[in-house]
């Protein structure tokens, strides 16, 4: 059309961005050249002979019409410009694959071309704006941003496992001894499915008589962990079995290893009463 175009082309893998760009700037140049694009009619082969390119897989009648414009001369029955230069200019805005072995190159000319650019302009401007700084120091600024996120992280992750920490003191005070086996069951607040692993580690290494159930909850998702340590195991303790059962209670579905599994559910307002029903499920294992 007068300002996209599609190209299909042969190619066995994705063009890379340098290739992309080498595409642009070739197009580009022969769009500056101003070459005169020049159309005739004649015979098939008085257009073979002059060397115009025909499509494979194309049918050709007797006369064909033959364009030209600088050193291309191919076969073709489309309309054109009368010179290269008022195709303006010309920018990729996609590369893929329609099918095995064929690639799609789609682009903008023209007045599209400014479209183009003034939107990215436009979107540009209002990053920076919102960064409080301006597009020409943008990347500076975005890095910026990613190191100090990662040095945030950082310090989160460390005061979420000093948290985990105490939580877990408070967990070993309020365990209960059933059949020779510690066992508590409970939720915490503000904590991830990692913050549930790393607790759930340090519980197994330094409780090996106890059984944990811990969950969390994100949005309208539970998420379950239970841990035995190795003398609960060998009194007949199975986490695997166990998170099974509190994960139906609450609509969804796990299981693992006998000292360590995990699972997720979708009814959060069952959680307290999965909860409470870990005590029996254990009890009805030992």
């Amino acid at each position: 059309a007068n300002d996209h175009i599609r190209f299909d082309f042969t190619h066995f893998a994705a063009l890379t961005a340098e290739e992309l760009a080498k595409v642009e700037d070739m197009v580009n140049d022969a769009i500056l050249a101003g070459s005169p694009v020049i159309t005739e009619e004649m015979s098939i082969d008085e257009a073979k002979k002059k060397g115009a390119m025909a499509l494979f897989g194309e049918k050709y009648g007797q006369t064909v019409r033959v364009v030209q414009a600088g050193d291309s001369i191919e076969l073709c029955g489309g309309t054109h410009l009368d010179n290269t230069a008022k195709a303006g200019s010309l920018k990729i805005i996609g590369e893929a694959s329609v099918a095995a072995g064929v690639r799609r190159i789609e682009a903008v000319t023209g007045k599209a071309v400014l479209k183009l650019m003034n939107d990215r302009q436009a979107v540009l401007n209002e990053a920076a704006a919102a960064l409080k700084t301006n597009p020409n120091e943008l990347a500076a600024k975005i890095e910026q941003q990613v190191n100090d996120m990662r040095a945030l992280n950082k310090k989160l992750e460390k005061m979420g496992a000093k948290v985990a920490a105490m939580q877990m003191v408070d967990l070993f005070n309020v365990s209960r001894n059933i059949k020779g086996v510690e066992v508590v069951a409970t939720k915490l607040d503000d904590a991830s499915a990692d913050m549930l692993r790393t607790m759930g580690d340090d519980i197994k290494s330094k409780k090996d008589n106890m059984v944990a159930v811990l969950s969390a909850v994100n949005g309208d998702k539970v998420s379950l962990l239970c841990v035995c340590g190795a003398e609960a195991v060998k009194k007949g303790a199975h986490a695997g079995k166990i998170i099974k059962e509190v994960a139906k209670i609450v609509g969804g579905g796990g299981g693992g290893r006998p000292d360590s599994a995990t699972a997720g559910g979708k009814n959060p307002a069952k959680l307290e009463e999965a909860l409470e029903a870990v005590n029996n499920i254990v009890d009805a294992m030992l």
